[in-house]
């Protein structure tokens, strides 16, 4: 069985970034509202007045993650990153004012690069573990094979977007009425036996490709790349369909592989377990869907509302990914 600790998290989402606040959302199935979260946070304002806001949503999330986990920053603490489009609304800004040369700021191109929130929380928080940006694809699978291979690592996995209206009028165009959010999740994995505080575990997990990106592209029948991802996820953690009492769907959008995957949910799971899409709570947030839903997962397993319970994610870049989370 893979023992990957979550020791910490942090959030902004639609449903709250506390314990209490998703707590809430969930019982009262509140619907999200789209576009942009007001979020606060405890950083300091000097050494982050040269951040975007997409940098400072990832820093307060990692100022949350790092305190809950109480992990030591320096070599072994890493943070790994994965966001669909990155700081895209300083990108659209900054691209308005090349005409005009004189009025185009050194500070805000330097937030443009992809990587800029990756680097800019590695160095407010002194994170000098692995740190790796990706763009749509598996941060947190990724994070685990880094914590295994050096179990002494600490890995900070923060998925996020932020609120974008361009992107938002495109994806409601083309898929209809999903509300387009935005948010930023974030998770502390380490080794079980390195972790001082254990909230929650990830017990297995799984990814494959589908060989398109399901938010721009049509593609061949994939319900048996979700089959073969599932039962990999419930293999590695040692349990059977019927030990699952929740599926959380967090794909993209409607997207084209939407009725594939659920036609394979169905096909595993039957009608043994609730199956809900965790998107009609968090909204469309893009790279933050997969680690808010283990975030969703990990807090109702902590609170007794469920046992066991599977993640189900599809990222951009067409990565399908299943986590298995416990107590």
């Amino acid at each position: 069985m893979c023992k990957t600790a979550i020791t910490g998290w942090g959030m902004i989402s639609e449903m709250g970034s506390t314990e209490a606040d998703i707590l809430r959302s969930w019982d009262d199935r509140k619907r999200p509202s789209g576009g942009e979260i007001d979020f606060s946070h405890s950083l300091d304002p000097r050494k982050i007045r040269r951040m975007g806001r997409f940098g400072r949503m990832c820093a307060a999330v990692t100022d949350n993650c790092l305190k809950m986990s109480g992990c030591e920053k320096g070599d072994n603490t890493g943070i790994i990153m994965n966001t669909d489009y990155g700081s895209i609304n300083l990108n659209i800004e900054f691209g308005k004012l090349l005409p005009t040369p004189e009025l185009a700021s050194p500070m805000d191109f330097a937030n443009t690069v992809s990587n800029a929130a990756l680097g800019n929380v590695a160095l407010y928080f002194g994170l000098k573990g692995p740190s790796t940006l990706l763009m749509g694809s598996n941060a947190l699978s990724y994070s685990m094979r880094q914590v295994e291979k050096k179990p002494d690592n600490a890995i900070v996995v923060c998925g996020g977007d932020e609120y974008c209206s361009p992107v938002a009028s495109t994806a409601v165009k083309k898929f209809g009425g999903d509300v387009i959010s935005e948010g930023v999740a974030g998770i502390v994995v380490e080794s079980e036996d390195s972790a001082h505080e254990i909230y929650g575990r990830i017990l297995g997990d799984a990814e494959t490709g589908i060989g398109f990106s399901p938010l721009y592209q049509s593609g061949r029948d994939v319900v048996s790349a979700y089959s073969r991802v599932i039962k990999k996820a419930l293999r590695k953690a040692e349990l059977e369909a019927e030990d699952i009492d929740l599926v959380l769907l967090s794909n993209i959008a409607q997207s084209t592989v939407s009725e594939d995957e659920k036609a394979a949910v169905e096909e595993i799971f039957g009608n043994g377990c609730d199956v809900i899409n965790a998107r009609d709570m968090l909204g469309e947030s893009f790279g933050a869907s997969a680690v808010s839903s283990v975030i969703l997962g990990s807090v109702l397993i902590k609170n007794k509302r469920y046992e066991k319970v599977l993640v189900l994610g599809t990222e951009m870049s067409g990565t399908v990914e299943a986590f298995v989370l416990g107590e």
